[in-house]
């Protein structure tokens, strides 16, 4: 099998496997967010604009969910909605990813599920947050990321989940 086959393969089995915990969060959507366990979606706080958003899964549901975590500093936000048969994605090793390696950024737009790939191009990087917060210890990408991107997982090889995609600055991706 040739590499651009080999790649082929792996996106889609990532998107394959953790499709189905992807979701789109707000209308239009303002962003994406993964299921991490059983009733909770884990997003960019910047994808919010209130206590309760819209939560649209896989399958078509769209259903309410409340904030039950929020670091606006780092800009983190835990949901809880009923997840239903939307199984977690498994935790990857952030600390075990170094440059060069390729990685996976899943979203759920409007038009369903978006998967591209790229190299990890710097780790241990910073940037400051919607606050101005530093926020230390990312994961630089490039990974193309269209329109509503934010929050929605990056993933290794095995479809585990690593990091959330946050921003662009610049060329690359955090």
């Amino acid at each position: 099998m040739g590499a651009v086959a080999e790649l082929e393969q792996g996106a889609r089995a990532v998107a394959e496997r953790a499709g189905p915990a992807v979701v789109a969060i707000g209308r239009g959507p303002r962003g994406s967010g993964v299921v991490i366990e059983a009733g909770q979606v884990l997003t960019n706080a910047h994808n919010l604009r209130d206590r309760t958003t819209s939560v649209t899964f896989a399958d078509g549901r769209v259903l309410q969910a409340s904030v039950i975590g929020l670091d606006p500093d780092g800009d983190l936000a835990v949901l809880a909605v009923e997840t239903d048969d939307a199984a977690p994605v498994a935790w990857g090793d952030p600390g075990e990813v170094t440059a060069g390696a390729l990685v996976y950024a899943v979203a759920r737009g409007r038009n369903g599920l978006r998967t591209t790939f790229g190299l990890v191009t710097g780790t241990e990087q910073e940037f400051r947050g919607p606050r101005g917060r530093r926020i230390r210890g990312s994961i630089e990408h490039s990974a193309p990321l269209a329109r509503g991107s934010s929050g929605g997982p990056v993933l290794d090889g095995e479809g585990r989940l690593l990091a959330l995609n946050t921003r662009r600055l610049g060329e690359g991706f955090y």
